[in-house]
């Protein structure tokens, strides 16, 4: 419970003080984190420690839904079943890197753009940025965090992911 919460806090303070989030479009990130966890194999809290790393580059609420699912599947795709908060808030940070145009960081990491996403990365919009990172993700790993949860092990981390749930509820009960 108390990692969940402290993950929570931070998400709240950094989409409050970059976004003027209200605590129903916070809560609709948290929801998009639980929905992304029943589908997967990565954790909600260690997602909201990504999506916080990532909120610290961005404005738009819309923008980090959109790239909440893409930061799940590199990181599934770069650590398995065993991604730590840690290790999502340094894709958050290769994310937010490439979100300011420098997205050499996530070429290190093996994704590759076209010259196209890579100009749009550099002039477009926050949104656009957002949509083309999120794109360029998916084109080079797929939908890797489903995907995991496909077979025993990813079935099995599931279940931890479930049980770890019903923990942080009776925490917060206590």
């Amino acid at each position: 419970y108390a990692v969940q919460e402290v993950a929570e806090t931070k998400l709240a303070t950094v989409m409050q003080q970059r976004m003027g989030a209200t605590d129903a479009e916070i809560q609709s990130i948290k929801d998009l984190a639980s929905a992304q966890q029943e589908i997967g194999v990565i954790g909600d809290e260690v997602q909201l420690s990504g999506a916080q790393q990532i909120a610290t580059f961005l404005n738009e609420k819309a923008s980090l839904e959109t790239l909440i699912p893409a930061m799940n599947n590199l990181l599934a795709q770069q650590k398995g079943l065993n991604a730590t908060q840690e290790d999502a808030v340094n894709i958050g940070n290769l994310i937010g890197k490439a979100l300011q145009g420098n997205y050499g960081a996530l070429k290190r990491v093996g994704i590759s753009f076209t010259d196209a996403q890579a100009q749009m990365i550099k002039y477009g919009t926050e949104s656009q940025r957002a949509a083309t990172i999120a794109q360029v993700i998916t084109d080079n790993v797929g939908q890797m965090n489903q995907r995991l949860a496909e077979n025993d092990a990813g079935k099995a981390k599931q279940l931890a992911n479930a049980f770890g749930e019903l923990k942080a509820k009776i925490g917060s009960v206590i």
